[in-house]
């Protein structure tokens, strides 16, 4: 077996009952995910457990996209790179290595996980707040590697803010992100469904140039998650 797969299944298994405690996950459309082959999965973002709920609740192994300064904090950068996670720039534009590193996941046959609402999203605190504009990095990887992408929603039936504290330790590797460094509560869930749609393909406009299929598979994967959503 791929170690990093092997490694990622150990901890899923090892760390679930500890760090999903009293929180009650319904999972629903798990038969779109497929048994095998790369696909992207592509969800909403509201909790800095978001990644968290999906990959305890999904048997698949995902390579997530991760914040790049996460790799600056003591063993979560060993988790990381032992598990084959793909670090990534939260501000402007990819480097060519994470998505180099991306590709290469895909290409693996391997399931990538993005949040393409971005991370500032989280840190707004807005219950109300409707699903914001994706960026539209995860539709240019599924243009170039030619995979599905699968519209996941995580939708809370129970949760509260609660205050989040930045141990002294880690907080001096965190010092240039701003939001971090100043925010006072962040999204704990209690209980939530995790909605999977089908997979979405841009064989229906493979004949259309890059610009035209990026685009659209952007909208129609916005549009399928707030179908979830609804």
């Amino acid at each position: 077996m791929d170690v990093q797969i092997a490694v990622y299944h150990s901890l899923r298994w090892l760390l679930r009952p500890f760090l999903l405690r009293g929180v009650a996950i319904a999972t629903h459309g798990i038969n779109h995910i497929p048994q095998r082959g790369a696909a992207i999965i592509v969800c909403n973002h509201r909790s800095d457990t978001d990644g968290l709920l999906i990959t305890f609740a999904l048997p698949r192994y995902i390579a997530w996209m991760v914040a790049d300064y996460m790799t600056n904090i003591p063993v979560t950068s060993q988790v990381l790179s032992l598990t084959g996670m793909v670090p990534v720039k939260t501000e402007g534009y990819p480097t060519p290595s994470s998505i180099k590193q991306a590709l290469h996941r895909l290409r693996q046959g391997k399931l990538l996980g993005i949040f393409p609402e971005g991370e500032d999203y989280i840190f707004a605190n807005d219950f109300d707040a409707p699903l914001a504009q994706l960026q539209s990095g995860f539709a240019h990887l599924a243009y170039v590697a030619q995979v599905p992408v699968i519209p996941t929603m995580i939708v809370p039936t129970a949760e509260k803010l609660e205050p989040i504290t930045i141990p002294p330790v880690i907080r001096p590797h965190l010092e240039k992100h701003y939001d971090l460094t100043h925010v006072n509560s962040i999204v704990r869930y209690r209980a939530a469904d995790i909605r999977i749609g089908k997979a979405i393909s841009l064989n229906p406009v493979a004949r259309l140039d890059k610009h035209e299929q990026v685009g659209w598979l952007q909208m129609q994967t916005r549009q399928a998650m707030l179908n979830l959503q609804n």
